[in-house]
């Protein structure tokens, strides 16, 4: 083949693709092309073989060789792609009204002008355009599509073949009425963008999914985009937003699903924006809400935040979503660990319990006052069994995970906290004598219940060793000799889970 470029996307059998070296392999005849598939599960490997790198693949394993000689799909221009989708004519790009010559002294008038008009006249009438998929490979004249095409409010050129954005800038200079662009799925080589009428200038939505851009390539087309109030950055696997990015203010819903996302602190710079009332970070990995080393950060008009399938694990997490956001009033939390550790109705009366009453959609479902009122009130009394377990004076280990005590116990009233004879007689066999141990210090022993937390009893250990709560890492090693060394990871069980005896000895660290 002629005319191959490294960054050109190709398409065989379907399967898209981007050329990434071009030239002879070792221990080969001929010429080779080196590709990054868009479908990883078509790759063998990252752009080396027999030990040699040739190039570099954006994605693990996503790479072949194939011959240069092998013949890539058809592309298609993007009016091309739009006649084939929804007319069946493959050419009706003729100037309207105009006679056909066939000689110098025959002119005729076309056959079946009136069907060809019709068509024509519905592609003028489009709003929605869907082109996803369709191997377009360069634009048309501007004057050409709005010619053609003139309403196109939503556009989707999705997994295509584009090079550069400015191919796309020039389709959408011709869409005066554009609102919505959709270029998920492409990899481009070139964002700039050339001369000529703003191309996107009314645009308030954009999908950027899957292209693989990091957060300076979004910011960078987003200065394209003077009026966006929508943006989807899904499957790009970012797992930080840069404290130095810089993003239009105008935004007021952003959706940063099925990235690599392990701590919301990780999203903190878009508290920058003032407009953002929608956050969606469903099917992320957050498992922290912020790290010590993280300043508390508000986001002023947050109204909607989405962390379902992450890995939250502890429901005083929860506790810490208030400040943050305090104009929240929806919240989806579901297929998160912490629902799964308790029955589904106690998870939910929890979950329900430990949001600020400002809160009135919990996961998709509104919370009435009955079930705002039964929800708190069981939580009320959950929190005074937990603390009738500890002796008095230790209460503060306690209530460290439960920051609504107060407030609720000035709107229900404060529970009794029933520390009966019975279970002061009891209260011995329910302690245990533990040593804890952390290097470079001194060791400490306490008399702690069975029945604390694990959540609870890394508070109190993070004091007394100077450690944040959520780095506390400990593990449980038995006084007799060979015994197993047991790592204490679950937040959500008791201490007496691990420990049956009436002793024994903690190693505590600091996670890094």
């Amino acid at each position: 083949m002629s005319a191959l470029h490294i960054g050109q996307r190709l398409s065989y059998s379907g399967s898209l693709c981007t050329v990434r070296y071009i030239g002879p392999v070792t221990g080969t005849d001929g010429e080779w092309l080196g590709v990054e598939w868009d479908n990883v599960s078509r790759g063998k490997h990252s752009g080396q073989h027999g030990g040699k790198r040739y190039f570099e693949a954006k994605l693990s394993n996503s790479s072949t060789f194939i011959r240069t000689t092998r013949a890539p799909d058809p592309p298609v221009t993007f009016l091309e792609a739009l006649r084939n989708k929804y007319t069946t004519e493959k050419d009706i790009s003729f100037e309207i009204g105009k006679p056909i010559s066939l000689s110098a002294t025959k002119v005729f008038e076309e056959v079946g002008f009136d069907k060809i008009l019709e068509k024509l006249g519905r592609l003028r009438e489009l709003e929605v355009v869907l082109l996803d998929g369709m191997r377009i490979v360069r634009g048309d004249g501007a004057t050409e599509v709005l010619d053609t095409c003139p309403k196109i409010e939503e556009l989707d050129v999705s997994r295509n073949l584009w090079e550069g954005l400015e191919d796309i800038a020039g389709v959408c200079r011709g869409l005066k009425m554009l609102k919505g662009l959709r270029i998920s799925g492409n990899r481009f080589s070139s964002l700039e963008i050339g001369d000529g009428d703003p191309p996107f200038e009314g645009v308030v939505s954009l999908e950027v999914n899957n292209t693989l851009f990091d957060w300076a390539e979004v910011s960078h087309i987003l200065q394209f985009f003077p009026q966006i109030h929508t943006l989807f950055s899904a499957s790009n696997n970012t797992t930080e937003i840069p404290k130095s990015i810089t993003l239009p203010h105008t935004l007021t819903t952003i959706n940063l699903e099925q990235n690599a996302f392990t701590s919301l602190s990780s999203i903190f710079p878009l508290s920058n924006l003032p407009q953002l009332k929608k956050l969606i970070l469903a099917h992320n990995t957050i498992s922290t809400v912020h790290t010590p080393e993280s300043s508390p950060v508000v986001f002023p008009s947050l109204e909607h935040l989405d962390l379902s399938f992450n890995s939250l694990g502890t429901y005083p997490l929860l506790d810490l979503l208030p400040p943050l956001f305090p104009c929240l009033t929806s919240l989806r939390i579901s297929h998160n660990p912490l629902f799964s550790s308790t029955p589904l109705e106690e998870a939910h009366m929890l979950a329900v319990a430990r949001t600020p009453a400002r809160v009135i959609t919990l996961n998709y479902s509104k919370i009435t006052e009955s079930e705002r009122a039964n929800a708190e009130l069981y939580y009320l009394n959950q929190i005074a069994k937990e603390m009738a377990k500890v002796e008095e004076g230790m209460e503060d280990t306690v209530l460290r995970d439960h920051k609504r005590w107060e407030e609720l116990c000035e709107l229900h009233g404060k529970p009794i906290i029933d520390r009966s004879t019975e279970e002061k007689k009891t209260l011995a066999t329910k302690l245990i004598d533990l040593e804890f141990l952390s290097e470079g210090k001194d060791p400490l022993v306490k008399k702690i219940p069975k029945s604390l937390s694990i959540s609870t009893l890394k508070g109190l250990i993070g004091r007394m060793f100077g450690i944040a709560p959520l780095k506390v890492q400990m593990e449980y090693h038995p006084l007799e000799e060979g015994g197993d060394f047991i790592p204490l990871d679950d937040d959500i069980k008791e201490i007496g889970f691990y420990i049956d005896n009436r002793e024994g000895r903690i190693k505590v660290a600091e996670r890094a």
